[in-house]
């Protein structure tokens, strides 16, 4: 019996398939929505019955009070200047870890690469003390240091996962004809290899820029002065102090959103290009 080309689906199998994705866009997407929708909306608007998706009377209102308070703005800047600061550091370090692991042969090599990917399933709070303990001996407490340095190690393999195999699947005559021109390692890695992995670099930043931005429990730890702060916790922050304010809570988290979804938009071409690739290698 011949087999049915691939991809080839009924009508009643392409209904069934565009009704799931239809249902799970609208799971994923719609409390997003809502959010943004209530960011919009008048104290008295948001418990309105019926419930209104779309504000009858949309205003500003809300974004300019929370922009307004000086903690906010100072919390926004905290986590730019963390999650910018974590994104250098790691991808930095795991672009010349990847380099080594995926071009240089060495005893060891692949011994070395899964030791470093079994520190990926350690859960943080196991390590949570001793990296406090670490930190606190290095005088890095209430110091965006502090949540960079670290943040930037505990993510570090997987930018190494990422980088060590797009370094490994670039042709060998590609570094043959390089060192035959007199390129050095170094040389080779930034004149030659970093142009030919924008796409996974791309793709690195902007998981550990997303991990960074979003990361809760530690700068909660290690941080005391409220003007250190970053922003995921003055959110909790400000969640405890307007309790009733939703309109107002709405509108800091979706700028609290807001970076990640520029990042994204910015570097999605390359961040496609690379899941693109991978899904069709071999």
């Amino acid at each position: 019996m011949r087999a049915a080309p691939r991809g080839a689906f009924g009508p009643i199998s392409r209904t069934v398939v565009v009704a799931i994705l239809g249902i799970a866009s609208v799971v994923a997407v719609g409390p997003m929505l809502w959010l943004v929708s209530t960011s919009f909306k008048d104290r008295g608007d948001v418990f309105a019955v019926p419930p209104e998706f779309i504000p009858a009377d949309p205003t500003l209102d809300n974004y300019a009070y929370v922009w307004g308070q000086a903690d906010v703005q100072q919390y926004f800047v905290n986590s730019l200047l963390v999650s910018a600061g974590t994104v250098l550091l790691n991808v930095s370090a795991a672009a010349l870890l990847g380099f080594a692991l995926g071009r240089f042969r060495f005893r060891g090599r692949r011994l070395l690469f899964l030791l470093g990917l079994s520190t990926m399933v350690i859960p943080f709070p196991a390590i949570m003390l001793p990296l406090f303990v670490a930190t606190k001996e290095m005088g890095l407490t209430d110091n965006l240091l502090g949540i960079i340095i670290p943040t930037a190690a505990i993510n570090l393999w997987l930018s190494v996962y990422i980088l060590r195999e797009a370094f490994g699947g670039l042709p060998d005559e590609l570094e043959e004809a390089a060192v035959i021109d007199g390129c050095s390692p170094a040389r080779l890695l930034f004149r030659v290899m970093l142009p030919l992995v924008k796409a996974p670099l791309a793709t690195s930043a902007i998981l550990v820029f997303t991990l960074t931005w979003s990361e809760f429990l530690w700068p909660l730890v290690i941080m005391r002065d409220h003007a250190k702060f970053t922003i995921s916790v003055g959110l909790q922050y400000f969640m405890s102090t307007l309790t009733s304010n939703w309109h107002h809570i709405a509108a800091i988290a979706v700028i609290a959103s807001l970076p990640v979804v520029v990042i994204f938009l910015v570097l999605q071409r390359y961040f496609f290009s690379d899941v693109l690739a991978g899904s069709t290698k071999g």
